[in-house]
């Protein structure tokens, strides 16, 4: 958070911190964690590794952790990892994990956590009771708002950061950008949420749009997201029938790899893939969604041969069809 004034000054918000006991199961475990802060400084791969909470960080730690050596169980109360993405995407994140050896315990949440010697114990509701070297606590993050003045300037922070406005304003004067503001916690986000207030004090209004913010989960396969879950119209398109899919492994013959597009029936409204660097070739779909691109537009394109570019053409031709021949008929 920062202030302008003539000198314009400015100080970069404090990082988030981990949520605090965001399970009641680790309520009664004083010696819970790490976190992901500390499990990317690690200097050693436990033998056994329990990671709770399957959101991004979750997933990409655990496959991590599995492909240096650690036995993995990964444990959430939602049906499928990445709850808070695509039920597609988190099926297919989820079959890649198993293929790795991952042990995945979802739909319940753990009932408590303790040590017992030297081994951390989770217990399930159906029973089941999980043991291993080290925790790994990936359940979410909070605004660190306490003990950085924000008193002394009139803001008052809600649970969910601080509040601003769609210039990213916090006062008169006042600018928030980042994990602070508790609007998506992602640096890409915060980078964006920079640049508006910059040009908020150069003297060009300018507001956030959050229309088209993208998600990449660096998993293997990698996964991504942009826009909107559900529209009127959905269509996929499997990466095995792309030509460059086979050019870069043969292993996409049997893996999990796709791309969907949702559409109002004019423009595009969100994507989600899993694929070989999704993250990268999915960025078609975010600008198409922010400019808010026409269908017919979109279509005209011309996709280099042969790249996972290609999946855009096949996947528009069928969301082509859906939406101007609804009964199947050419």
């Amino acid at each position: 958070m920062g202030r302008s004034t003539p000198p314009t000054t400015s100080s970069s918000p404090p990082a988030p911190t981990p949520s605090s006991r965001p399970c009641p199961a680790c309520a009664s475990c004083p010696g819970c964690g790490p976190t992901n802060r500390e499990a990317t400084g690690a200097n050693e791969i436990p033998r056994r590794l329990l990671v709770l909470g399957a959101g991004p960080t979750g997933v990409e730690l655990s496959q991590a952790f599995t492909r240096l050596g650690a036995d993995v169980a990964l444990v959430d109360g939602a049906d499928h990892v990445l709850p808070r993405e695509p039920r597609a995407l988190g099926d297919a994140v989820g079959e890649a994990l198993r293929a790795d050896g991952i042990t995945l315990h979802l739909g319940q949440h753990a009932n408590a956590a303790r040590l017992d010697n030297d081994e951390y114990v989770l217990d399930l509701p159906d029973g089941t009771q999980l043991r291993a070297d080290r925790l790994l606590v990936a359940t979410g993050r909070r605004p660190r708002v306490d003990g950085i003045g924000l008193e002394t300037v009139g803001v008052e922070a809600s649970p969910h950061g601080i509040p601003t406005d769609e210039r990213m304003a916090a006062g008169d004067g006042l600018w928030a950008v980042g994990d602070v503001t508790g609007q998506w916690n992602l640096t890409h986000v915060g980078e964006y949420q920079g640049r508006v207030v910059a040009a908020n004090i150069l003297g060009r209004p300018t507001t956030v749009n959050y229309d088209a913010i993208p998600r990449v989960i660096f998993t293997d396969p990698q996964a991504a997201a942009v826009g909107a879950a559900e529209d009127t119209f959905t269509a996929t398109v499997q990466l095995s029938g792309v030509a460059r899919t086979a050019t870069y492994t043969r292993a996409y013959a049997t893996r999990p790899g796709f791309l969907t597009v949702v559409s109002d029936g004019e423009r595009l409204t969100g994507a989600y893939a899993v694929g070989p660097e999704a993250g990268e070739w999915l960025q078609q779909a975010t600008l198409a969604i922010r400019a808010r691109v026409p269908l017919a537009v979109l279509l005209d394109v011309v996709q280099p041969f042969p790249t996972f570019s290609e999946a855009f053409l096949h996947v528009l031709r069928e969301l082509d069809r859906q939406v101007h021949h609804p009964s199947g008929d050419r």
